[in-house]
């Protein structure tokens, strides 16, 4: 990669950084092109040699955090020698990224721009057509003999963790990412099971 290249680079990562933090302080309804690159220290109209507008730069936000949990999500499914093993591991592993206090503010101040993106990420699709598959394959799980319960399934195992954080970080109840895991965990592994 030249210098040019590099410098590029260097700038898109320091507009999706600091437009993270603004959306997380106040919101994307809230948050301007004008606010961003002045965080950045570069000019509104070089915004746009890489952005078109705030939607997609929010969007290159979402697409880098939904990496983000791919990675936990992939490593996971490498360490788990059980079917229980990979789900709390997998649901432990997004708790700990999302109680980041950036990442958490970020998901609980732009919900639910967040929810509209998410089931429209390629990496999120491809994260449920991986759970698809392997959930498909197993041999151990009586309860689904239908190809689109595996589908709707790995809809759930992917948008429930999400969900209960959202709702127990905004109630009054206080649960550890640990509860929260066993919780879903014990939860999907029962409905595997029967």
């Amino acid at each position: 990669m030249g210098l040019r290249q590099q410098n590029k680079a260097r700038i898109r990562e320091a507009l999706v950084q600091q437009a993270l933090l603004l959306f997380s302080e106040h919101g994307v309804e809230k948050t301007t092109v004008h606010d961003i690159v002045k965080k950045v220290g570069i000019a509104r109209g070089t915004f746009y040699n890489y952005f078109e507008d705030i939607d997609a730069i929010f969007q290159a936000v979402v697409h880098q955090m939904n990496q983000q949990i791919k990675t936990v999500l992939d490593t996971s499914r490498a360490h788990a020698s059980s079917v229980y093993d990979y789900l709390y591991l997998s649901f432990k592993g997004y708790f700990d990224y999302v109680s980041h206090a950036e990442v958490k503010n970020f998901f609980i101040t732009n919900q639910s721009y967040v929810r509209k993106s998410t089931y429209q990420s390629p990496i999120l699709l491809a994260l449920i057509k991986d759970l698809n598959r392997d959930l498909r394959n197993r041999k151990d799980l009586p309860s689904f003999t239908e190809k689109h319960e595996f589908l709707l399934l790995s809809i759930m195992l992917v948008g429930s963790p999400p969900e209960l954080f959202l709702a127990t970080q905004q109630s009054a109840m206080e649960f550890s990412n640990d509860q929260l895991a066993v919780f879903l965990a014990k939860t999907f592994h029962k409905v595997l099971q029967d």
